[in-house]
């Protein structure tokens, strides 16, 4: 059955679950239309080529899970209640895609480009959540770093990330950073 409607975000949320389950080398034009069950012509329709549904995708990468993610942590006005958001919705990530990205990144230009642009936003949202509740920036800077390094260290360590394994690291790392927030928390 080919479908008669479908969107740019069908073939990126596609795109995901095959870097999830096959990693880059199985992001092909073929297998991409038939998890969605369009025909190519769909997929050329929207992109015009291989590489211009790289560019959309790892553009809108970027947005669902980065850009929307740092929104969506700063919305709280209480600094301690970002840092658990911004938890909550790591956690959430596609852990086994983000990975399957960062490998990707090692024989692909563009995809290297993206990835060293998200881990760079990614670390600047991380150190401006941090930032209010220690005590100066530098160690922001340290706790922002060491917070990115334990994300992408898990995702390239364990497939798959378990809730278990990130709750366990990542709650340790909330109570490192709030231990230096001076006001008294329940």
């Amino acid at each position: 059955m080919v479908r008669l409607v479908v969107t740019r975000a069908d073939y990126f949320e596609a795109a995901t679950k095959i870097l999830a389950t096959e990693g880059a080398g199985g992001l092909k034009i073929v297998a991409l239309c038939a998890s969605i069950k369009v025909t190519s012509g769909s997929f050329y329709g929207y992109f015009g080529s291989f590489d211009g549904f790289v560019a959309e995708f790892l553009a809108w990468w970027e947005e669902a899970q980065t850009l929307r993610l740092v929104e969506l942590s700063n919305a709280p006005d209480d600094p301690v209640e970002r840092i658990r958001t911004m938890k909550t919705l790591a956690g959430s990530l596609p852990h086994e895609a983000e990975a399957a990205i960062r490998s990707w990144a090692h024989t692909h230009p563009i995809v290297a480009v993206a990835q060293k642009r998200v881990d760079q936003r990614r670390l600047e949202a991380l150190t401006d959540i941090v930032r209010p509740v220690v005590a100066d920036a530098a160690e922001a800077s340290r706790l922002g770093l060491m917070g990115i390094t334990l994300l992408i260290g898990l995702q390239q360590w364990r497939t798959p990330v378990t809730q278990k394994d990130f709750d366990m690291l990542f709650d340790e790392y909330e109570e490192i950073i709030l231990v230096r927030y001076p006001v008294t928390r329940t």
